[in-house]
């Protein structure tokens, strides 16, 4: 017997009746409740004019999943309907096709011995057929066969009962055999039974289950399999998508509107306009399915679903959110949390829009591992770039990857971009600081200088990562990099002159700005990592006009900020020749940046100097560093830091490790909030260390 799984099914259900018994009645009535469930029903009068009657129905049996048939009081009288019912069998016993008796005001057992009004009509056959006795055989061995399979007897019965029984049935049966849900997608089966243990299909309460996850990671992908898994067990349904968008546009009253005219089938919205009050009254004992998508206000949850009691037993509730913090609505049961895909999978669905198969050749491999790694394994970007590439050849995608480090995909930055509409100054704030400055750095440490910016860390990060902008492992602060991506995107379109730019990280953007002195008051970071630069010469000028600089990070190792403050091992291991070669013998280093002229020019906006070998003896004198927080200057040409007393009333690190230059410590009663001072292989500095504040900690200085 062939597979059903592998048959290619273009209807659900076929209806075989005989037209002058229940056209007009039973047979009719089972078909639109059949429709109303969204269940592909062919019933005889969709045949096209001219086409003959009965070949057209056999391939049609051939084509459907479950056959149906009403065997009603003058079915055997029809050999029409008896040559359907002989294919019928031939389906189940071939094609793994089902069949599905309803025994409509007729007893079962006279159908299945041919007696009564099925034994009148078969008397006749048999003087039509004397010459073929084989099809009398046939037609009588299938209805045989048929009235053994367990159905439904109409008899005593209200019909209108014993339609929605057999429709549930039916949805069951769909439910269990058919895959097309999930055809086409990508590592969605797991992703579904997960949602299916939050949901809790059968059991009789109301329940609202989340999907949360960033832009781009498939929360509607899910929703929609899940509904076209279930729809058909519900007396109503609705699939709300872009909730966000729609209710900006036209407002929460036209999606009311949308979501009873979905669940009633009813097209005329003048029927649904008067709001929550309405919603609740024809709902409350319906048992409905509704999918809210996309949902970034807690009035859109007041408004569409408002509480468990406006729905009937059983219903279910899903809601897609970009928006953790939504998802704590009260009448939320459960919260399932979207992920990118495996590699496998990612891989797979790459595959099939860039190639339209499963599988990769040979030839494209090492291409597709780019697009793995760029994406980040982000079905948006996936499916985007995998339809982008189609069809082009190996010298256009190598074009292509190498354009996209510079010119990011449109359409998906458009789709992360709304994630990032909502932000206030202070979260959109944090979030392009992080993505530019400290992205898998400690959380507490960069909440510490961001504090000390002005910014309110504590509520922005919670709102940040409630909404997948950030999350944090480990205690530390990461991104998805498509996110931050974003982020550099939004600065780059601030303006279109590099100094006018909020915050500088690429290393040919901030070479023009300093060795042509055209920063502005707008810069306010800017983060040079010299691992990846030529030598470096500009002037002190560079810095003049750069006066709101709160941020500036000159660096040559990665590092994250949970190992901020190294020992010597640890920076040997982290270190990097493309920097400075270092013997640790003389501590002989090559510098790639170089400043010259008269250093006057600082930020006193500045929180963060961190400048791994700095190349001057000192700071500017006219530094005022009272907002000062965090002062790295490891490996520098230091002599002094500043001469007489300068007030670094909030600084609270100091590392000027293997500033071995260094002869004289500053005086530190300026700097009465200091916590740790590293001097680590500074040995001329050490030995005049004077004047520390009694707040610092002593067993956390360290010096080798």
């Amino acid at each position: 017997m062939a597979s059903s799984s592998t048959h290619q099914w273009k209807h659900d259900v076929f209806l075989s009746f005989r037209g002058e018994d229940t056209r007009m009645g039973f047979t009719d009535h089972l078909y639109n409740a059949l429709l109303q469930k969204g269940i592909d029903t062919f019933m005889d009068y969709q045949l096209r004019r001219g086409e003959q009657i009965s070949p057209a129905l056999l391939t049609a049996i051939e084509n459907s999943r479950i056959s149906v048939i009403v065997f009603s009081e003058n079915y055997a009288s029809s050999s029409w309907c008896l040559d359907e019912l002989a294919k019928i069998i031939d389906c189940v016993n071939v094609l793994g096709h089902k069949a599905l008796p309803v025994f409509y005001k007729v007893d079962p057992s006279h159908v299945k011995r041919q007696e009564g009004c099925y034994g009148e009509a078969f008397a006749k056959h048999e003087q039509i057929y004397r010459e073929n006795m084989e099809k009398l055989l046939k037609w009588k061995a299938a209805l045989t066969e048929v009235a053994t399979i367990s159905g439904w007897d109409s008899r005593d019965r209200h019909e209108a009962k014993l339609i929605e029984e057999i429709v549930g049935d039916i949805c069951n049966k769909l439910d269990r055999t058919s895959s097309s849900y999930t055809n086409g997608l990508v590592g969605m089966e797991s992703r579904v039974k997960k949602m299916d243990d939050l949901l809790c299909i059968g059991s009789p309460d109301v329940r609202m289950v989340g999907i949360w996850g960033m832009a781009g990671i498939g929360k509607t992908t899910i929703a929609k399999a899940i509904y076209d898994r279930i729809y058909a067990l519900f007396e109503g349904c609705c699939f709300l998508p872009n909730v966000r968008e729609e209710s900006r546009k036209d407002g929460l009253s036209h999606l009311q509107v949308e979501l009873l005219s979905q669940i009633f089938k009813d097209g005329n919205p003048q029927k649904f306009s008067r709001g929550i009050n309405f919603v609740k009254d024809r709902l409350h004992n319906k048992k409905v399915l509704i999918i809210l998508d996309d949902v970034d206000q807690e009035e859109q949850l007041e408004g569409l679903v408002g509480n468990r009691d406006w729905f009937g037993p059983g219903s279910r509730i899903i809601i897609t959110t970009r928006d953790r913090h939504l998802l704590s609505y009260p009448e939320v049961n459960g919260t399932y949390e979207a992920t990118e895909l495996e590699k496998d999978e990612a891989l797979e669905l790459f595959c099939r829009h860039a190639f339209r198969q499963k599988d990769v050749s040979k030839d494209f491999r090492q291409l597709c591992d780019r697009v793995l790694y760029y994406t980040r394994c982000l079905p948006l970007a996936l499916k985007v770039l995998g339809s982008f590439l189609c069809e082009k050849g190996k010298c256009e995608w190598e074009s292509e990857l190498a354009k996209l480090k510079q010119f990011p995909n449109q359409k998906v930055q458009n789709v992360l971009k709304t994630s990032l509409e909502g932000l206030d100054k202070n979260d959109l704030g944090i979030f392009l600081d992080v993505a530019f400055f400290y992205k898998g750095h400690n959380k507490d440490f960069v909440g510490e200088i961001l504090e000390s910016c002005g910014f309110f860390f504590s509520t922005g990060i919670r709102n940040l990562v409630d909404k997948s902008l950030i999350t944090i492992l480990e205690n530390e602060l990461w991104m998805h990099d498509l996110l931050q991506e974003t982020g550099w995107e939004i600065v780059k379109q601030e303006s279109e002159v590099l100094g006018k730019r909020s915050r500088l990280r690429v290393h040919e953007d901030i070479n023009h700005v300093l060795t042509t002195t055209t920063g502005t008051e707008a810069v306010e970071g800017i983060f040079l990592d010299s691992i990846a630069s030529k030598e470096l010469k500009f002037s002190v000028e560079a810095f003049k006009k750069i006066k709101r600089l709160r941020l500036l990070k000159v660096c040559n190792m990665q590092k994250d900020g949970s190992s901020e403050y190294l020992s010597v091992k640890e920076l040997e291991a982290h270190g990097h020749d493309s920097w400075g070669r270092i013997n640790y013998d003389g501590i002989e280093i090559n510098y790639l940046l170089h400043l010259y002229g008269n250093f006057k020019f600082l930020s006193n906006e500045l929180r963060s100097l961190y400048w791994l070998g700095y190349p001057l003896n000192s700071l500017p004198s006219n530094f005022h560093p009272e907002k000062l927080f965090e002062l790295n200057m490891c490996f520098s040409q230091l002599k002094q830091l500043w001469e007489g007393n300068k007030a670094f009333e909030k600084l609270k690190f100091m590392k000027l490790s293997h500033s071995q230059h260094l002869t004289k410590t500053p005086d530190f009663s300026g700097a009465p909030n200091l916590e740790r001072l590293i001097l680590e292989g500074c040995t001329n500095g050490c030995k005049n260390l004077k004047s520390f504040s009694s707040s610092i900690h002593m067993e956390s200085l360290q010096i080798e």
